[in-house]
């Protein structure tokens, strides 16, 4: 287990796994502000990676400043083989600007098409991105979101050919929002794009 986390953390993780062993496709981890979700998620993360469980895994999010937030996380975070987490798995994220990451130092590495267009088994990586770019990926600006796209400026995202099976793990963060109905279903879209 890694150090710092506290007990409820690993019940948390436990009570997934235990999830996984029984076969559950879907499950929720709710946590309070201030419980250290993000780094209940990286470790649960980075256990799906080493027990190679998940191999490929898409962490999304609805806004590149979450993004942002994510892959400082991720990159930052120690393994329990007291390595950087970027150093052990591939981390790739979506384009930022330099400005999405306030003062932050890390410079994330572009995920490249073809692990998405070309899913490979022998890859091993975490892929951040926005709700809003895979959608736009999966049908298009115009069939994503209509003529006006919503959101963070995702201008440089473009349609691709992402067949249902790119992933083994998708994490939806801040799931719990107060989406609007038309919100809801281009989440609702996305995951079930996923087999």
């Amino acid at each position: 287990a890694t150090p710092g986390l506290r007990d409820y953390q690993k019940d948390a993780i436990k009570a997934y796994e235990d999830g996984i062993d029984k076969g559950k496709r879907e499950m929720l981890l709710a946590m309070a502000t201030g419980t250290g979700k993000t780094f209940t998620t990286v470790n649960l993360v980075y256990r799906m990676l080493a027990s190679t469980y998940a191999k490929r895994i898409l962490f999304l999010v609805d806004r590149k400043s979450l993004a942002a937030q994510a892959v400082t996380a991720f990159a930052s975070f120690d393994t329990p083989r007291n390595i950087k987490f970027k150093d052990e798995y591939e981390l790739y994220s979506q384009k930022f600007r330099r400005d999405d990451f306030d003062d932050e130092p890390y410079d994330p590495n572009v995920l490249p098409n073809s692990y998405l267009t070309n899913p490979d088994n022998s890859k091993t990586f975490l892929y951040v991105c926005t709700i809003q770019r895979m959608a736009i990926n999966l049908y298009g600006r115009a069939a994503a979101f209509g003529e006006e796209a919503e959101g963070d400026d995702e201008s440089d995202a473009e349609t691709l050919q992402i067949p249902s099976h790119a992933f083994d793990l998708i994490i939806a963060d801040e799931c719990h929002r107060g989406y609007t109905s038309k919100e809801t279903n281009v989440w609702r879209n996305v995951l079930n794009h996923f087999d």
